[in-house]
């Protein structure tokens, strides 16, 4: 293999990695879509009256157009509801670019004044996560800590005031932090210890700390550990632990918490007959959860008011259906009565309501099975780059992982491996072979890693927490 192609290629598989861990390639805010195409560029589509499709323009869009501006794009996020609603981008260089509604503050501009088209976000850098909450939103730094803007009014900021923020500020209290999910009214955060915290409105239990009473500050999740995933909807929350088992609290009015009944929990209960797939693929809509089972069928639950489960029904179901037509999907996304998916090959889908366009199809018609928008670029995939990279990996295993200092490496041939932090820097090398598999990391901070190991022409990278 040529060897510029090499690096460029071992980069790219960097990147994917990364965005693998923690970044989403198709989003849904309240009424709106948004996805990343295979060239980084973001196309949009859907409700737009606050700007909230970056197009300069405050016309609805049924058929996808481009958000202006915007190239090197790895994740994006959207938030809000109809009429009010904002959109996010993470870019390869750490930063956050935002636009729409920004009425309290959720573009993180220095102001309160809508904007049409995307601008950079104040006083970030190094940013590996974005995520958009109802009037707020929020972001992950490569150091683990946790910063976020817009509507305070029920403690969603977790500064320990009720005061909206115009600019980023950093959340007290939290380290070693390695996903954020943002709710539509509250935050959730896991650590690298497998522990959930969470704050911000607590009217049906959400923030799963017994109680019902509204958080400023973060408080632990009663009784979770080991957690691999998190997800926040409007008025429940989600996780997914080590073992594929999926735990739900909140709001549980349409079945939402997928535990058979219409009770809520303010604390975690178990969704019986379902094991998520790992590394965890999931989205939770205002009202519904959709989640990538082990047997590759998408489970989905909760409110179906809009045909949003993809069952062909509009149920509600209170325990999980599968959504029909699908399979092995690499993304999934969830917005207010709609949901999105993408298939392998780049496709993407959607169900539900679309009044607005949501769906991308090219039509405003309700769909209750999932249908294709045949108008939508091929989506960056989280995963793999062609199939030509493809040919140049390697199986290998690490283990334990998470782990507390030392991992193995199941491999038969000799093989050089290096340990890069979410910042690039590489700070462990080691060379393998038969007889020598093990790798010391003690002395490394807690956090998230990734493991490359090449050996001759072929690479494979992991994902590593170190805890």
């Amino acid at each position: 293999m040529n060897y510029l192609k090499y690096i460029i290629t071992t980069w790219l598989v960097l990147l994917l990695s990364i965005t693998t861990a923690n970044a989403q390639t198709i989003a849904a805010g309240g009424w709106h879509s948004l996805a990343i195409c295979n060239d980084s560029t973001v196309k949009t589509f859907g409700e737009n009256a606050t700007g909230q499709l970056g197009d300069a323009s405050d016309i609805d869009r049924e058929i996808p157009v481009s958000a202006i501006g915007l190239s090197g794009i790895v994740s994006v996020s959207g938030g809000g509801d109809q009429l009010e609603a904002h959109s996010l981008a993470l870019k390869s260089d750490g930063t956050v670019w935002s636009w729409g509604s920004n009425i309290y503050g959720g573009l993180g501009n220095g102001n309160t004044i809508n904007t049409n088209v995307p601008g950079q976000v104040l006083l970030l850098n190094n940013v590996t996560q974005i995520s958009a909450g109802g009037w707020h939103s929020s972001a992950l730094k490569s150091d683990g800590t946790v910063w976020t803007w817009g509507w305070n009014t029920d403690g969603q900021l977790g500064d320990g005031t009720f005061i909206d923020r115009i600019v980023p500020n950093q959340v007290g209290g939290l380290s070693d932090i390695i996903e954020i999910s943002a709710g539509t009214y509250h935050m959730l955060a896991l650590k690298s210890d497998g522990t959930v915290w969470a704050w911000g409105d607590n009217i049906s239990g959400q923030i799963g700390d017994g109680t019902t009473v509204d958080k400023n500050m973060p408080v632990q999740v009663s009784g979770l550990t080991n957690v691999a995933h998190i997800s926040a909807g409007r008025f429940f929350s989600l996780a997914i632990k080590n073992d594929g088992t999926v735990w739900t609290w909140g709001e549980n009015k349409y079945g939402q918490l997928g535990i058979g009944n219409k009770v809520d929990s303010s604390v975690p209960v178990q969704v019986p007959g379902i094991t998520a797939s790992l590394p965890a693929i999931v989205a939770t809509g205002d009202f519904h959860c959709l989640i990538l089972k082990t047997d590759g069928t998408v489970g989905s639950w909760g409110r179906n008011t809009y045909g949003n489960l993809g069952d062909e029904s509009v149920e509600h179901r209170l325990l999980p259906v599968e959504v029909l037509g699908i399979t092995n999907a690499t993304a999934l996304a969830a917005g207010t009565n709609f949901s999105l998916f993408v298939k392998e090959d780049g496709t993407f889908w959607g169900c539900g309501r679309n009044a607005s366009g949501q769906l991308g199809d090219g039509t405003l018609l309700q769909r209750n099975t999932i249908v294709q928008s045949t108008a939508l670029c091929p989506i960056m995939l989280p995963v793999g780059i062609s199939s030509e990279n493809l040919s140049k990996s390697i199986e290998v295993s690490i283990y334990p992982n998470p782990t507390k200092g030392i991992v193995y490496a199941d491999i038969n041939e000799n093989a050089k491996v290096e340990i890069t932090n979410l910042q690039g820097q590489i700070v462990k090398m080691e060379t393998l072979n038969n007889t020598t598999n093990s790798i010391d990391l003690n002395g490394l901070n807690s956090g998230v890693y990734l493991v490359k190991v090449i050996t001759n022409e072929k690479f494979v990278v992991k994902k590593l927490i170190i805890r």
